[in-house]
């Protein structure tokens, strides 16, 4: 069974969701990641906070080690509300494209969250040309989302519905870790 492992990276966001499952556990009570299980990890998904946040020299720098230091990862993913995307326009598709990131799974939680995901869409395609991308569309965004621009940039991304959880269960196979040190 593939081990997954949600990597907690940091925990700066602009966003303060009254149902983020951030809210439903204390940050310092995480298991930190080991050593141990990096090296028995197949998949990697980069959370927080806001990942991309980080310095972009930081957390581009941290995906590459994290990649040349274990490589039995065979998929790392970032998460994110999109507002950052922009920002990383200039080192994010070089890393898609050296295979260090396989996708990004863009959750927007608000207008500007929206707008900033459909003009890294319409301008910087190449963010998406990763293996696997998801939208997570919550049921009170459709309204918002528009799947004519999705299909227009020509990217695989697939578009999931998404309710808020109020308890966030981890699956067996998979842990939810964090770094010693936040970014």
């Amino acid at each position: 069974m593939e081990t997954i492992l949600h990597l907690f990276i940091t925990n700066k966001c602009r966003h303060d969701c009254p149902l983020c499952c951030n809210k439903l556990y204390v940050i310092d009570e995480i298991p930190v990641v080991t050593v141990e299980l990096l090296k028995k990890a197949d998949t990697v998904c980069l959370t927080g906070g806001e990942p991309l946040s980080i310095h972009p020299h930081l957390i581009n720098r941290f995906i590459r080690n994290l990649r040349n230091q274990y490589p039995n990862i065979k998929n790392l993913y970032i998460y994110t509300s999109g507002f950052e995307l922009l920002t990383c326009h200039l080192w994010l598709p070089d890393c898609i494209r050296d295979g260090f990131v396989n996708g990004i799974n863009v959750a927007p939680k608000d207008m500007n969250d929206w707008h900033i995901f459909y003009k890294t869409l319409s301008t910087c395609p190449e963010m998406f040309a990763g293996q696997s991308n998801r939208l997570y569309v919550f049921d009170d965004q459709r309204i918002k989302f528009n799947d004519t621009a999705v299909s227009a940039a020509g990217v695989l991304i697939q578009v999931l519905g998404r309710k808020w959880d109020r308890e966030f269960n981890t699956p067996e196979n998979e842990y939810f870790v964090r770094l010693p040190i936040l970014f």
